[in-house]
């Protein structure tokens, strides 16, 4: 899904996550309509990815070898689970004729609408237990696609309103939550293994084996030259006493 815009940014503590949501909500707009004086002209999406590594448990079998044990060890990839925090605020559909948007804000009014129409017919053919689910009808439905009829845990808040005048969209607000209810999601735990991260222990493992190995071949080599040089020594004066002998 193309957003332009959008920015990936990762999180560290507690006070720059706040300082995030602080910068997010001064970049909404809201504008006076005949519906409402402070009315939303964009849905505010936030998505948190967070991801944890999981210490693989110990084989069952046991190992002749502690070297192999902690070999065998050393090959398993670590575990990680991944979750998605997803808290949308979707801005309300209105009718251009009551809201009295014109202009900018009636654009703002039409693709609002045309995004929450197809988050509608998402649900509607979920509910339904339609075959086809149109999730590719608008960047919305896209990036909750979890959310509905996937495998995320989803609470819907619905705000209506008690004025009498604007009880047509009261009623499609509460036809709507109930047509969402039918929706079941398949709750699943995540867990994939990290095979950078076993690359990345296996390169540096390797590359420990490869200067151990240059270290003791040139142990080696130095031992080799030292026998040598001793046996010459010998041979040398084994020569001299058979010189002097004879």
């Amino acid at each position: 899904v193309s957003l332009p815009g959008a920015t990936l940014v990762e999180i560290r503590d507690q006070q720059s996550f706040l300082e995030l949501l602080r910068l997010g909500e001064a970049h909404r707009h809201a504008a006076n309509t005949k519906l409402n004086t402070e009315s939303s002209r964009s849905h505010a999406l936030l998505m948190v990815h967070v991801k944890r590594t999981v210490k693989g448990r110990e084989p069952a079998h046991s190992s002749d070898s502690g070297n192999s044990t902690s070999m065998a060890r050393s090959l398993r990839p670590p575990l990680v689970r991944k979750g998605k925090l997803v808290v949308v605020d979707l801005a309300g559909s209105e009718r251009i004729d009551k809201s009295g948007s014109d202009g900018h804000t009636r654009e703002e009014a039409k693709s609002i609408n045309l995004s929450l129409s197809a988050l509608g017919k998402c649900i509607n053919a979920l509910a339904e237990n339609s075959a086809h689910v149109p999730v590719r009808d608008s960047k919305l439905t896209r990036l909750l696609r979890d959310s509905f009829g996937g495998t995320a845990r989803t609470s819907l808040v619905i705000t209506v309103g008690p004025s009498p005048r604007h009880r047509g969209e009261t009623a499609s607000t509460i036809m709507f939550g109930q047509r969402a209810m039918k929706v079941e999601n398949m709750l699943k735990l995540k867990e994939e293994f990290d095979y950078k991260s076993l690359a990345r222990r296996l390169d540096i493992q390797l590359d420990k084996l490869i200067m151990e190995h240059e270290r003791k071949q040139k142990a080696f080599e130095v031992e080799i030259e030292r026998i040598t040089a001793e046996a010459q020594n010998r041979i040398s004066e084994a020569e001299r006493n058979y010189a002097d002998a004879v």
